[in-house]
């Protein structure tokens, strides 16, 4: 305590001990004495000028009500850490501190090193009267408590973004404050042990998960390459385990790179039972992911037995069940991936010795391409939501649309590094789930959701291998596409492309809609696994192309304001025209065009495919449409439809991306809601256009004084998006997983609006 005299002499002998210690490291790295040792990284020392710790308390502390934007600019800043806890020597903080006889403080390995070669101080240079040591047990203890209470704030600010998370959206959410607000607290874990071996390293950080999540024990398991095996000395045997590379539960995930969760390990396969029965330890359920480093696996993450007190165990299921009855979810796998993730990748940049002898997968057009965003992709974030008011700068004439600006962000605007570690769970969910939060992988890709997904699934597909097509142009035409996805729409933006390319990707490879397809389009293409590859390339790009350069408003408004787009294309689907029209001059530019090895008839078909998907996204060709489609499921009879031409095979290919243009219907409702409120934000900024050019009538729901989208839901569902998603559900059982989130979403808004279910 003490008054302010106190208080301001207390300030004043800290400044001064700062630029005492300050000064003196800079005495010490400007003779650098120690010239033998390996040069290590510089110290976070003093801050940097205007950070946030000249200004306000650390952003570790801040209250989460924080805006996201707030919260992200300050978590990027630099918490500098007292200077006397790192030794001059190693400049890594202490663990066992000695005092030297030149009055200086170092770690004791370095000293002694350093002693057994020199009669000299490290940091002054001048000749030592002795060469005795004293253990500093102040320093030490001070070390310690320090470090526990920056590491106690780091866990209680996971908590509450994490909570905050919850409580908004119901579920886990990758949000960029929460990535930062861990990779703070897995840095400083990483600052505090980085004199250890990056195995006890790496063991500390999965300790720091298994409280968040809520376990009983956390084991790691590192991969011994030389030997093939896995080598765990953490886990509930506190001794050493070796397994071979493919055995039991590590091994599987280490070998195939896929996350795992099983609730009654008793009954599966692949655990090993026989450590219990030493140990007397009851294993009952497990939580096990890969660890991944520069795209090599360098272990795997276990959790064991689900307890409660993890940041996403509610309260009322902890209280609900009993201690054996929690079981581990797929939001907790979630939050552990993204924890492993950003854990590797510290490790990776500590101890790179890990590394060593790391089986790197072969370089892909993928690879090259992230390599490429994190040097090019702006941070920029998506537009704010706007529910009212208008802006003279969403205006156009009616004659000249706004010039949508193709450009390549710039180089230097790189992404975080959190955000780029975050990228490889997010992907991997949208390979096989039918449900993933592209708004959120927005915010982790530096606004580059479309591209970043595009390049992933074409690349997993092995399409670039198939096709031999040019990696480098795809990976540009990619980015150059998003550029013509306008910020501004709230709704027809980058993200809404991100989610129509995955929701075509899961019909035609989860949904049975390729296996569909591929027998009616034999005359196009002969050989049946390019053919399937040929398909699934068409529709991939279609997807990724088919909102390119939208205006934000719709067709109705373009004719009637006589726009350059209506004049072009005489009024037939001037947008959808105007969006595969102008992807495709796109990609006749010599350094655009990645499908130069395809031959010319091919690349015709293919053309012709993308015509047709693209031009089926109209909404005015949704009945008929609908009624082509349910026609030849008729024919067919319920259940594996084969399209036998190509006709048939052109009809379920549009009727797949129309039901993926409308994905955001099948998205868990707290995300479907979300992109309602996006629609109805852009259909009334159509609606205030229209008032500004003096039209007669505003279209309908676009009157922000009047019902909007969120009004009229119960019918748009009944009389437009059940019979289309029913019959796909008919002619396609295996789509069951995103039928059903439409249903679901159908009666909440019946419930919502007292409305009766049809």
């Amino acid at each position: 305590g003490g008054g302010p005299a106190a208080r301001g002499g207390a300030l004043k002998g800290r400044q001064k001990a700062s630029r005492s210690a300050v000064g003196l490291r800079q005495e010490v790295y400007a003779s650098r004495p120690w010239r033998s040792f390996e040069a290590l990284p510089p110290l976070r020392t003093a801050a940097r000028k205007g950070s946030q710790s000249e200004r306000a308390p650390s952003p570790l502390f801040a209250s989460v009500g924080e805006s996201d934007d707030d919260e992200s600019r300050a978590s990027s800043q630099e918490r500098p850490h007292p200077p006397s806890f790192y030794c001059p020597i190693s400049r890594q903080c202490m663990h066992d501190p000695v005092v030297l006889t030149d009055g200086h403080t170092y770690e004791r390995r370095y000293i002694e090193q350093w002693l057994e070669r020199n009669a000299t101080s490290p940091v002054s240079g001048s000749v030592l009267p002795e060469k005795k040591l004293f253990p500093n047990h102040a320093m030490r203890n001070a070390i310690e408590e320090y470090f526990e209470q920056v590491l106690s704030g780091h866990r209680q600010a996971v908590r509450e973004v994490m909570s905050s998370l919850v409580q908004r959206q119901r579920n886990f959410s990758c949000s960029t404050t929460l990535l930062r607000t861990v990779d703070s607290m897995l840095q400083c874990s990483v600052l505090v042990n980085a004199d250890l071996s990056g195995e006890v390293v790496l063991k500390r950080i999965m300790e720091e998960a298994r409280g968040l999540v809520g376990a009983e024990v956390a084991s790691v398991f590192l991969l011994d390459r030389k030997r093939g095996e896995l080598v765990s000395t953490v886990n509930s045997t506190e001794g050493e385990l070796r397994i071979p590379l493919k055995s039991g539960v590590a091994g599987f995930v280490a070998s195939t790179a896929m996350p795992l969760i099983i609730q009654n390990a008793y009954r599966d396969k692949r655990f090993n039972t026989e450590v219990d029965y030493k140990t007397g330890f009851k294993t009952r359920n497990i939580l096990c992911v890969p660890i991944k480093a520069k795209r090599c696996i360098i272990g795997v993450a276990q959790l064991i037995n689900k307890v409660a007190g993890g940041v996403l165990t509610s309260v009322e299921s902890a209280r609900e069940s009993k201690k054996d009855n929690l079981d581990f979810t797929m939001d907790d796998q979630k939050f552990f991936e993204v924890f492993a993730s950003q854990a590797g990748a510290a490790l990776a940049a500590q101890d790179s010795d890990m590394l060593l002898g790391c089986a790197s997968p072969r370089r892909t057009a993928c690879d090259d391409f992230r390599q490429s965003l994190t040097r090019a992709a702006s941070s920029a974030e998506l537009q704010p939501l706007v529910i009212g008011g208008s802006s003279s700068s969403l205006l156009m004439s009616p004659m000249s649309p706004k010039k949508v600006e193709r450009r390549v962000p710039d180089s230097g605007q790189g992404l975080h590094p959190v955000a780029r570690r975050a990228f490889q769970p997010l992907l991997e969910v949208a390979w096989s789930s039918w449900e993933i939060d592209t708004l959120g992988l927005a915010e982790v890709s530096g606004n580059a959701p479309l591209s970043t997904l595009a390049s992933y699934l074409i690349n997993r597909h092995g399409l670039v291998e198939m096709f031999g097509l040019d990696a480098h142009k795809l990976e540009q035409y990619l980015l150059a596409v998003e550029a013509g996805y306008p910020d501004s729409n709230q709704y027809h933006n980058r993200s809404h492309g991100a989610s129509v390319l995955h929701f075509t990707h899961m019909l035609l490879t989860h949904g049975g809609l390729l296996d569909a397809v591929e027998v009616g389009l034999v005359e196009v293409v002969k050989e049946p696994t390019r053919r399937r590859g040929f398909v699934m390339l068409a529709a991939m790009l279609a997807a990724t192309v088919h909102d390119f350069e939208h205006l934000g408003v719709s067709n109705d408004f373009l004719v009637k304001t006589q726009s350059e787009r209506a004049i072009t294309y005489n009024d037939r689907s001037p947008n959808e025209q105007h969006h595969v029209s102008a992807a495709w001059r796109l990609l006749l530019k010599p350094e655009l065009n990645f499908m130069e090895s395809l031959s010319p008839e091919e690349t015709l078909h293919l053309r012709r495919l993308v015509v047709d998907l693209v031009l089926a996204t109209d909404m005015a060709e949704h009945g008929r449409l609908l009624e082509d489609f349910q026609g030849l499921a008729k024919a067919e009879g319920d259940g594996a439809m084969r399209a036998a031409s190509p006709r048939d095979a052109h009809i379920v290919l549009k009727f797949a991306i129309k039901c993926a243009d409308l994905g955001h219907l099948a998205l868990g409702w707290d995300k479907h809601l979300r992109w309602v409120h996006r629609l109805e934000a852009e259909f009334f900024q159509q609606g205030d256009r229209e008032k500004q050019f003096g039209l007669d009538c505003v279209s309908f729901l676009m009157d922000r004084h009047k019902p909007g989208v969120t009004e009229s839901q119960v019918g748009f569902f009944d009389y437009m998006v059940l019979p289309l998603f029913r019959a796909l559900l008919k002619a396609f059982p295996q789509a069951i997983g995103m039928v059903r989130n439409v249903e679901t979403n159908y009666r909440h808004w019946c419930d919502a609006h007292g409305s009766p279910t049809r």
